[in-house]
């Protein structure tokens, strides 16, 4: 009797255990690129002879099919880039990083976010502990999925937010590398994807194997970029199809050493990609190249800077994997000639792929600095000379106010910046010049060297900030009175290197690129000329009216440039829009032409997309507008409602429902992630030094590409792109199967839509540990209520 009741109590005791049992380890396969629909295709499609009735991806069929949870519908948020959507799938917040690049508008600092090589060779030797837009992460007080774990419990391969670097993993890489491959192979991985990367992954996955096999670890990711290079490179149906049987291959041996491993009961495996490809076996994808066209007379003669040499397959230096600021000169550069390292005027990710991000230099610095050389350099006439005297002050009493505050602000933000510069200086000192075995595998060693890269860059980024405000209080204290042009030199009036504040969506129409042929002109009342005097291009119209005449194609445009996004200042939209359209924050204009514009308004959580005609007034709705959501046949809104529907204010949930399989996918949603910031109240100062740091990354111009156009200016893509909101780009992959106890259900296809913001959030509850502040909603049909 006894021994009936010790059963008895032992089976109360665990059950409930079982049933409320969590995922307790978690491994990650991240795969660059990877699109859903080729995936489904290839999962569906069965094999040649000896393999009918198998799919061509069996593993995958069998893991996540069969006995896992398939999200049918799930989307990169923001643009189908590779480090914004990382990010967001490895933090669940919103936007930080808005492209492969960044660059501080003030200073030209490079926040180079894939420069790979360079952090791997340089490791060792620099104090750079964490790839930049892990630095950049904690910056701004946001922890990556990773940090959730303690040091001791992590696996983390080689990717885009790299935290730290497990330097006993790369011996292996190099004896693999070397036994495998000529030196001429080894370096050609620089430039397509080839041996030695190969030989970096199989010791990667060799040693997440091995951690496996150790129950302490409870989160390993593994990272690979094979189908991405390829689909980049090539179209070819054999090609790809070949790639994806490798990942077929990898999810095989992952989860067979999976269910070897001590948690294998209790593991989750989820298979994710960070965004889709717009790959066609039957189109070439053709580039365009926006350092050219900036460089020449049309596209304003631009000096232009990138963060890679344009077409490195045509340099031997652009084998350099450590660059990080190229400047190519512009020939016909009108008042700049020869001053291309100290005055570059348009900066540009190269990394286009489908979009261009586009940083102009502000247009009051090109009126000021062509004045100037005017009255500096040149012998003119008296009338002619005081007339542009008067129209140089006439220029900076426009600004002036609003700079002197800016300055004002950022003097204020940087004498809090001082007294932190100063705690960490005391912080770094205190730490141990040497550490134990134990200290170094809690990773101490390592915290402390981001204590010490945290200085460095502040001491940078001070030093930097304040060199440009000497130079612009100097050019704001200029008076008439007593204005000496034999006084200054250019560089002490117009900071070198710096594109200074944001373009208005006025400056972007009437951008000052020089004088204009007959120089200075006057009129009748003796003033300036200002249309006859200067050059300019409006940048929207002229941008989208490039067309090329090489096109053999019938399935693309002409015209590379899809439609134009910029932000506009909410304050500016005061006199335009009726009370019931106010925003609440800045606005995204969506421009194709004059006659198919449109505002995309945020509210609270809230999307309004406002037709408006020329002067951002209310328009009526018409096919052609960008995003082309009225006439297009997969809205999931009836033809009857759609006019009403589209009308109103939508919450981002109900938006995604209606829009998801459009061919624009989800970029309503995805250009205000983008282009804005949620509304804040900043009283601290150095909450407002950190806010100014992300606004200074900001470029002016976001162009979306036509289909199968792209802009990557590196290496042009002839495979297929990504970066714009084509659903074919924005459809990725998001997979999930686990261990009996895990509580994942088995042959589960979910149809609800899911964006990026969801993955996080998703696997903390998995795991049992959700937060409450995330953005994302978690998957519901996967995490059951408790």
């Amino acid at each position: 009797m006894r021994t009936i009741a010790l059963l008895f109590l032992s089976a109360v005791l665990i059950i409930p255990a079982a049933k409320s049992a969590d995922v307790q380890r978690v491994v990650i396969l991240k795969v660059d690129g990877l699109p859903d629909h080729l995936l489904q295709r290839y999962v569906n499609e069965t094999g040649g002879p000896g393999r009918e009735g198998h799919s061509r991806l069996p593993w995958i069929q069998h893991v996540f099919s069969q006995n896992g949870v398939w999200l049918e519908n799930f989307y990169s948020r923001g643009l189908s880039l590779s480090a914004p959507s990382w990010s967001l799938l490895d933090t669940g917040r919103h936007l930080q990083i808005r492209g492969n690049v960044e660059y501080d508008r003030y200073t030209l600092r490079v926040y180079d976010y894939l420069n790979f090589l360079s952090f791997y060779f340089g490791y060792p030797i620099s104090r750079h502990i964490d790839m930049p837009g892990v630095e950049l992460m904690d910056e701004a007080g946001i922890p990556l999925l990773i940090d959730r774990f303690p040091y001791e419990q992590r696996f983390q391969a080689l990717q885009t937010l790299q935290r730290g670097l497990r330097l006993h993993s790369f011996p292996g890489v190099l004896k693999r590398a070397v036994a495998a491959s000529s030196p001429k192979d080894f370096l050609d991985e620089w430039q397509l994807g080839l041996p030695w990367v190969g030989s970096l992954y199989r010791q990667t996955e060799a040693d997440l194997i091995r951690n496996l096999k150790d129950p302490q670890v409870r989160y390993l990711d593994y990272f690979t970029g094979d189908y991405d290079h390829i689909a980049h490179l090539t179209a070819d149906r054999v090609s790809q199809l070949h790639a994806l049987e490798d990942l077929d291959a990898l999810v095989g041996r992952i989860w067979s050493a999976i269910a070897a491993s001590p948690l294998a009961a209790q593991t989750a495996l989820v298979l994710v990609s960070d965004h889709g490809m717009n790959t066609s076996e039957t189109v070439y994808s053709q580039g365009f190249n926006f350092v050219d066209w900036f460089n020449s007379s049309a596209g304003g003669a631009h000096h232009v800077l990138t963060n890679r040499h344009p077409l490195t397959e045509f340099k031997l230096k652009g084998l350099d994997p450590f660059v990080s600021e190229v400047i190519t000169p512009s020939p016909d550069s009108a008042y700049l000639a020869g001053q291309a390292a100290q005055y570059p005027t348009v900066m540009l990710d190269l990394d286009g792929n489908e979009r261009a991000n586009i940083g102009l230099r502000n247009n009051t610095f090109n009126v000021v600095q062509i004045l100037l050389d005017q009255v500096i350099q040149k012998r003119l006439p008296g009338t002619v000379r005081s007339a542009a005297l008067s129209a140089l002050f006439l220029t900076l009493d426009k600004v002036r106010a609003e700079w002197r505050r800016d300055l004002d602000d950022l003097t204020e933000e940087l004498t809090a910046l001082d007294a932190r510069i100063d705690a960490q200086q005391k912080l770094v000192d205190a730490q141990p010049k040497k550490w134990t075995k134990s200290e170094i595998s809690l990773g101490l060693d390592k915290d402390a060297r981001r204590e010490a890269v945290r200085l460095t860059t502040w001491r940078t980024e001070r030093r930097g900030y304040s060199e440009y405000a000497t130079i612009i209080r100097r050019l704001l204290a200029l008076t008439p009175a007593d204005f000496d042009p034999g006084k200054f030199k250019m560089d002490e009036l117009i900071p070198p290197k710096s594109l200074g504040p944001l373009n208005s969506l006025w400056d972007l129409q009437h951008y000052v690129t020089g004088r204009a042929s007959g120089g200075l002109v006057l009129s009748e009342d003796g003033s300036l000329d200002w249309d006859h005097s200067f050059r300019t291009i409006d940048y929207l119209s002229t941008l989208r009216s490039i067309s090329v005449r090489n096109n053999v194609q019938s399935e693309m445009s002409p015209q590379p440039v899809d439609f134009i996004a910029v932000r506009i200042p909410r304050e500016t939209l005061a006199a335009s829009l009726p009370t019931q359209d106010q925003p609440d924050r800045d606005a995204v204009l969506l421009w194709r032409d004059a006659a198919h514009q449109a505002l995309i308004l945020v509210r609270g959580g809230e999307l309004r997309y406002l037709p408006v005609g020329v002067g951002l007034e209310p328009a009526a709705w018409r096919p052609g507008l960008p995003l082309e959501l009225f006439e297009d046949p997969q809205l999931q809104i009836p033809a009857s409602e759609r006019q009403s529907w589209l009308g109103q204010w939508h919450d981002e949930r109900a938006w995604l429902e209606a829009v998801h399989r459009t061919r624009y996918s989800n970029g309503i949603i995805s250009l205000p992630e983008e282009l804005l910031d949620p509304p804040s109240r900043m009283d601290d100062p150095l909450d407002r030094y950190r806010e100014r740091k992300r606004t200074l990354r900001r470029t002016d111009l976001l162009l979306l590409a036509n289909d199968h156009w792209n802009f990557n200016v590196r290496g042009f893509n002839p495979g297929g792109n990504h970066g714009a909101f084509f659903r074919e780009s924005t459809h990725s992959v998001l997979l999930f199967a686990g261990g009996k106890d895990s509580g994942i259900p088995m042959g589960l296809r979910v149809e609800t839509p899911y964006d990026s913001l969801s993955f996080v959030p998703t696997i903390l509850s998995l795991m049992g540990r959700p937060e409450a502040d995330l953005p994302g909603p978690v998957i519901r049909e996967l995490v059951k209520p408790r």
